[in-house]
């Protein structure tokens, strides 16, 4: 197919298993300060001068406006309850919104773990290419990377925190998810409108995209620019 609708050539780093989580220091909501660093090659985590040295870090790029975002952070609330006192340590950092509207998400979910504003950071520039998640052994190394999240995620998060806690490496390294690539031939999309509620089409025909709208009239565009939202 020559002409297609896919995701764009430029793609944005992600949290990647075996590369090093980087230091970084992050305002609260509350006005305090967030900072992930090193001393002697082992994971120092300072939280209003307070220090602790996690055996397994689970760190969360999330936006508060997301209901997806939501979602796991309820399920990591649950393994903050479940592995806390084992040496468990989780961050929520957001990569948008402000402070107020991170306080209330952490406020109305009752989240038990710390959060940071990260808006316009580095770390949100560089690793928020979705709302990614990575465990972090306590030498600082990615054991687990992942980007959005699915409902029975959790299995896997709690089966390499386990392995983790436990001195042993993850039996995997992500969620195993199909994605769209660049040369991927563009998959048939049948869905409903969200104004008429009656079905459109785009699929490809051959070498050429057909695109069906809601009243049934067909067209046949040179190009198309589509993208998947999880709202």
């Amino acid at each position: 197919m020559t002409a297609a609708a896919a995701c764009g050539a430029t793609v944005r780093a992600e949290f990647t298993a075996g590369s090093q989580i980087p230091d970084f220091s992050l305002p609260t909501p509350d006005g305090k300060t967030l900072e992930l660093g090193r001393e002697a090659g082992t994971l120092r985590l300072t939280r209003n001068g307070a220090s602790t040295s996690p055996r397994v870090l689970a760190i969360h790029l999330l936006q508060p406006d997301c209901l997806q975002c939501r979602a796991q952070l309820r399920a990591l609330q649950s393994l903050h309850e479940r592995f806390g006192e084992q040496g468990l340590a989780i961050i929520g950092v957001s990569h948008r919104g402000d402070d107020k509207a991170l306080a209330e998400l952490a406020k109305e979910l009752g989240l038990g773990f710390p959060v940071a504003v990260g808006a316009g950071s580095t770390l949100a520039k560089e690793f928020a290419a979705g709302d990614s998640l990575a465990l972090v052994d306590s030498g600082g190394m990615v054991r687990f990377a992942q980007v959005g999240y699915g409902v029975g995620d959790e299995k896997l998060w709690i089966e390499g925190i386990e392995s983790m806690l436990a001195g042993k490496l993850p039996a995997k390294t992500g969620v195993d998810r199909e994605r769209l690539a660049v040369g991927d031939p563009f998959p048939a999309v049948v869905l409903p409108s969200l104004g008429s509620g009656k079905t459109m089409e785009l699929t490809g025909k051959g070498e050429t995209l057909v695109f069906r709208d809601d009243a049934g009239k067909e067209a046949r565009p040179k190009a198309a620019v589509g993208f998947f939202s999880r709202y």
